[in-house]
């Protein structure tokens, strides 16, 4: 930072101020779908899903499809889509992970009981 009283800004700020107004021009403007396709197969964004159109992460921001290219969401719905991504991830991890065959499963645990009110059959 510049000393108190002076106006002057220096060069690590200049190159910060540069980066910031440059990163704020690329999340307004739409991104063409050939630089999303060319990112995804540079591993620079990851799609959530493996469906059409699925949200891209990229630049801290998740991206979605438009007729004009791809949009940056804003902050705030970034934010929810990595909480749902979170838990898309856990839960895909959770099926996928399968038994080995012919293997002993995993524990006896029995079903657990299922409640009824009193006087029900």
């Amino acid at each position: 930072m510049a000393e108190p009283g002076n106006t002057a800004v220096t060069w690590a700020e200049r190159m910060e101020l540069l980066r910031d107004s440059a990163q704020q021009r690329a999340l307004t403007a739409p991104m063409p779908a050939a630089a999303m396709e060319q990112l995804l197969a540079d591993g620079k964004a990851h799609a959530l899903g493996r469906f059409e159109d699925s949200p891209v992460h990229y630049m801290d921001r998740w991206w979605r499809a438009d007729e004009l290219g791809w949009l940056a969401l804003d902050e705030a719905a970034s934010a929810q889509i990595d909480l749902h991504a979170e838990r898309y991830r856990v839960a895909s991890a959770a099926t996928s992970a399968q038994e080995t065959p012919g293997a002993p499963p995993k524990g006896d645990a029995a079903p657990p009981a299922v409640r009824t009110e009193e006087g029900a059959p």
